[in-house]
């Protein structure tokens, strides 16, 4: 992982495109999930990675401020978005992950995250953005109020993507039926069970699933051209 981050992505072809965002003045925070169901889901090496590419990626665009953070049970600010990110702020971040939080606590990170933009130096960026890095298994009873959340992002000019990782096992890659896009949970209506994919009713509008570590700068590099229009989109329309 420390050799993955400090190869600073140099000689990717992705980052040399330099698609910069009109110079404009993001705040971008990413957020790690540090919990132990990432270690059990072999998640925890390729969110690494997908943190070192989006990292890597935002400090050779020179987007804004970036902001670093992991969550578990709480969130915690491992670089402040006042930093600039170097290869060596990159690895000592990553030996702050030991994936052993005993659950995740997805709403409460939401709500972190939102008070820790606006806590940046007091002042709003322009248009903020949150990518949380995560298994992508959420607590039911959260939903709604992750949807809620959410909408007060949207309000405040804030977006959330969610990057959902799945790990790999050495020498294959991870079988479909395990995939989050497969899994599927029975909820009762008027008594009556009824089967649906868990991704059916997912809280977050903007998520992307993530599991061939082979592909991941590139399928990162092109979601976020497309986040960054949205973004721009979004600017222009307040």
């Amino acid at each position: 992982i420390i050799g993955y981050i400090a190869s600073g992505y140099r000689k990717d072809k992705i980052w040399l495109r330099r698609t910069k965002p009109a110079k404009r003045d993001y705040k971008i925070l990413i957020a790690v999930d540090d919990s132990e169901s990432m270690q059990k889901s072999q998640a925890g090496d390729m969110a690494l990675k997908a943190l070192a590419t989006l990292a890597n990626g935002m400090s050779q665009l020179e987007i804004g401020q970036l902001g670093i953070a992991s969550f578990g049970e709480d969130m915690k600010l491992l670089h402040p978005f006042n930093i600039p990110f170097t290869s060596e702020s990159g690895v000592n971040i990553v030996s702050n992950f030991k994936f052993d939080a005993k659950r995740t606590r997805t709403a409460l990170c939401v709500e972190s995250s939102i008070a820790a933009l606006e806590g940046a130096h007091g002042g709003s960026s322009s248009m903020q953005l949150v990518f949380m890095i995560s298994d992508g298994r959420i607590e039911r009873d959260s939903r709604s109020k992750l949807r809620c959340l959410i909408r007060q992002m949207a309000e405040k000019n804030m977006l959330m993507v969610m990057i959902i990782v799945e790990g790999e096992e050495e020498g294959s890659t991870k079988k479909s039926n395990e995939s989050i896009l497969q899994m599927k949970e029975v909820s009762f209506v008027k008594g009556k069970p009824k089967i649906k994919h868990f991704i059916e009713d997912y809280p977050f509008p903007y998520y992307l699933v993530v599991g061939d570590l082979a592909a991941l700068p590139e399928i990162l590099g092109d979601a976020l051209r497309q986040w960054f229009e949205m973004l721009a989109q979004m600017q222009n329309a307040v």
